[in-house]
């Protein structure tokens, strides 16, 4: 992912410098040839007519960027960079994304297209032991429940049309990972899933910090989920911090990358304390990991994610194994 980012990065600067002139057309669009199932991918789109956004299309839904005009050497063009989902349950083998621009007073931009094959990546199985409680919720819970789950969906309903974030996000705590995202999960000897986010190590009371700029979307105490807080980013980008001990944000707050917006706590369906990042896309939870600052060697790619890695006495737990001592 931080090679498709380079990439991308790259052929802007090519564009404004005039490097890619054999790429002929009003309208160009950079994106992977392929995406693990889980992941999201970054797409750019470069027209040399005006246009006031590009709507890019994928997995049969429009999303729709505001155009930037960049003026360099060979005169003006007009850009947007898109973060789009590959869901963890996508049957297909592959998919197409095309974009088009609109507006700006000219003549649209033509389409552009792109296909997109998928691959799986290989997700291990992580058995836990959590309170009774939260593998079957006694019928008093389940209204509560429900309420949760459309609490979430109203929020993740939110539009902001600007983009507030910007890559690599800032990593919310500095611990190590104990849950990778897209592990399979077996609460109590109960298949329950998939770990849809990423467990980051962390001390009761270590501040959590915002990985960028946005609004509150939402926070409350959620069955599951225990102390939440949802950042709306822009563009469909959505982070959410769970498990919390304190909330220090409040619904509508603008905040900033790198502010404090709650405290590492064990609220919820946890084993102990840490924090479970979440990075939903287009309303698809994907993988956090790969966007995140690399603040620690285990991180790196061929280092954390193959191999386990001792770390304070802890084990990072890889893609080929499931340590035991993980939380949810």
């Amino acid at each position: 992912m931080l090679r498709l980012l380079r990439h991308v990065l790259l052929l802007v600067a090519l564009l404004w410098a005039g490097g890619v002139a054999a790429m002929a057309g009003p309208l160009v669009l950079d994106a992977p040839t392929s995406a693990a199932r889980g992941d999201a991918f970054l797409a750019l789109a470069v027209s040399d007519v005006p246009v006031r956004s590009f709507t890019f299309n994928w997995l049969g839904k429009n999303h729709e960027a505001l155009a930037e005009n960049v003026v360099g050497p060979n005169g003006a063009r007009w850009q947007a960079v898109m973060l789009l989902p590959v869901p963890l349950g996508e049957k297909s083998a592959a998919m197409q994304l095309s974009v088009v621009g609109a507006g700006g007073g000219a003549k649209d931009a033509p389409l552009a297209r792109r296909s997109i094959a998928f691959y799986d990546r290989d997700r291990p199985v992580q058995k836990l032991a959590v309170d009774k409680k939260f593998v079957n919720p006694p019928a008093a819970s389940m209204a509560r429940i429900k309420a949760d789950r459309e609490k979430v969906r109203v929020a993740l309903a939110d539009q902001l049309p600007q983009r507030h974030w910007a890559l690599p996000l800032t990593r919310p705590v500095p611990g190590d990972i104990s849950s990778l995202f897209g592990l399979k999960r077996v609460f109590n000897g109960q298949p329950r899933g998939v770990h849809r986010g990423l467990d980051l190590r962390g001390p009761q009371g270590q501040p959590v910090l915002a990985c960028a700029d946005g609004r509150v979307a939402l926070t409350g105490d959620l069955y599951f989920s225990g102390n939440v807080v949802y950042i709306n980013h822009g563009e469909g980008v959505f982070t959410a911090y769970l498990h919390l001990s304190e909330i220090l944000v409040q619904n509508g707050e603008n905040v900033r990358k790198g502010q404090v917006v709650g405290l590492v706590g064990a609220t919820g369906r946890v084993t102990g304390p840490h924090l479970h990042l979440s990075l939903l896309v287009q309303g698809e939870s994907v993988d956090p990991l790969p966007f995140l600052e690399r603040g620690r060697a285990a991180d790196a790619p061929g280092q954390g994610l193959r191999q386990p890695a001792q770390a304070g006495g802890a084990t990072v737990l890889s893609p080929q194994n499931s340590a035991g001592g993980n939380r949810p």
